[in-house]
């Protein structure tokens, strides 16, 4: 129970599956734009049949009503298969859920196992080995924090701690969360303007952002970002020169688990879910994030998240 600032006691708000809400604006659409309307004209063949005034207007009204009951049947079906995919994406998404809470112990045994083995001394062979078991499990124990990740921000309506901050506060998150900041260039124009939002999570969304031109651009060329004020929005850029951006896949990254990785590059690696994320955080704070391709190779993200207007 959570008290109100009046001292009553209310009821935390259940969190709301967006699957489910997504398939209830579904159901009402249906409703009001399709079986209302072709209810209402087979009621009106039916009508036209039972006059009798001639054999056209028989005819008229039977195939009126037919198409009309062909078009409620149509949106029914609809109805059901958008259901069976709705609950087809929950169970999916609680089994990612539990698979990952159920691979983080064992993770975590293999790497207080290989830390112990990394104190003792060992042939330059098994120092090797040892080396690359390290790296996968690091490797996999991230991609299952990213999973639970996932599930959390989609799942959960009371995630964020919303509160004023700046910019620059966001920026400062930033460069503490990145691990290769050599190769990051930042520039920001106006290190005071407001913001209302979480800003562990609004500098979670910047970071994969420059993550991901990291991974994809190559190590002599600087990943930017620059963050400005404009029209009542404050714009995070993320600047790379990886391969750049189809236009077919300037959406479709935004999806969880996409991955498309360009002829003649060579795989990073990665979840497919950090770009999915960024999108998730954006949209939480009443922002956008969209990619562009880069005038002269690589690729531009924009995160615009609303200034703070408040006193």
């Amino acid at each position: 129970m959570v008290r109100s600032r009046a001292g009553s006691p209310r009821r935390r708000r259940k969190p709301r599956d967006p699957l489910q809400v997504n398939l209830r604006w579904l159901v009402y659409l249906i409703l009001l734009a399709v079986i209302v309307p072709t209810t209402l004209v087979t009621g009106i063949g039916v009508a036209v049949m039972t006059s009798r005034d001639g054999p056209r207007d028989l005819i008229f009204g039977i195939l009126v009503t037919a198409f009309a009951l062909s078009v409620i049947a149509g949106a029914f079906l609809l109805l059901v298969l958008a259901w069976r995919g709705a609950r087809l994406a929950r169970i999916q998404e609680t089994f990612l859920s539990h698979m990952g809470h159920e691979l983080l112990t064992p993770l975590a045994g293999i790497r207080l196992h290989t830390q112990l083995l990394e104190q003792h001394p060992l042939p330059e062979a098994s120092r090797s080995s040892l080396e690359s078991i390290a790296r996968e499990t690091d490797r996999l124990q991230e991609l299952v924090q990213r999973i639970l990740r996932w599930r959390e921000i989609r799942s959960s309506a009371d995630l964020y701690r919303r509160r004023r901050t700046t910019t620059g506060e966001i920026v400062s998150q930033v460069r503490r969360l990145l691990p290769q900041t050599s190769r990051v260039k930042i520039r920001i124009a106006s290190p005071q303007a407001p913001l209302r939002g979480d800003p562990e999570s609004l500098a979670e969304a910047v970071v994969n952002l420059v993550s991901n031109g990291l991974k994809y651009s190559p190590e002599t060329q600087p990943v930017e970002l620059a963050v400005r004020q404009l029209a009542g929005r404050v714009i995070f850029v993320v600047s790379d020169r990886g391969p750049g951006l189809p236009t077919e896949d300037r959406q479709r990254i935004f999806e969880p688990f996409h991955r498309k990785v360009p002829h003649g590059v060579v795989d990073p690696g990665g979840s497919g879910l950090g770009l999915a994320i960024s999108r998730q955080i954006a949209i939480a704070h009443r922002g956008k994030l969209g990619a562009l391709d880069r005038r002269g190779g690589g690729a531009r993200f924009y995160l615009h998240i609303p200034l703070d207007r408040s006193p």
